[in-house]
């Protein structure tokens, strides 16, 4: 007697844990109600583009994770912690950044000087703070010739 036997499949990846996690986010600006319910989440490996026309909530969710703008309710998590009643400074220091469009840098400040209030706000020092300029030298080496420009002469892609 023959038996038929199933093909063997490889089993189901496990799905990647979620780094960030919005869930249900209501933000108000002014007495009106900018996000209503807005859930998303960030899988380990991903890349997460918000796109829309002008005016549909990016900036405000984008601010409402990083904490430059108080949600109503809902909640958001990072790594499994909820970070949404943490300061600006705690979600940073755990590694929520936003860095907008245009140039926010310090424009009377030289370029050394810009990159210097990054080292301290991140507490770099000694050889860990020229191991992280290093870094931003080989991304961009083009500002290692700029340094003592004024930060307001830089292009936008600069």
């Amino acid at each position: 007697m023959q038996t038929a036997s199933a093909p063997l499949s490889a089993p189901a990846a496990a799905p990647r844990p979620s780094l960030l996690e919005v869930s249900s986010v209501e933000t108000d600006i002014g007495g009106s109600r900018i996000l209503r319910g807005v859930s998303l989440e960030v899988r380990a490996g991903e890349l997460v583009a918000l796109m829309g026309r002008n005016g549909v909530g990016k900036t405000t969710t984008l601010r409402s994770i990083t904490g430059l703008r108080p949600i109503r309710s809902g909640s958001i998590t990072l790594d499994g912690q909820r970070i949404d009643k943490l300061s600006i400074d705690a979600r940073a220091r755990a590694g929520i950044g936003y860095v907008p469009q245009g140039r926010d840098i310090f424009p009377h400040l030289t370029i050394e000087e810009n990159l210097r209030v990054g080292l301290v706000v991140h507490n770099r020092k000694g050889a860990e703070a020229r191991e992280a300029l290093d870094r931003v030298f080989t991304l961009f080496p083009v500002l290692k010739d700029m340094l003592g420009r004024k930060g307001g002469v830089l292009s936008g892609g600069q």
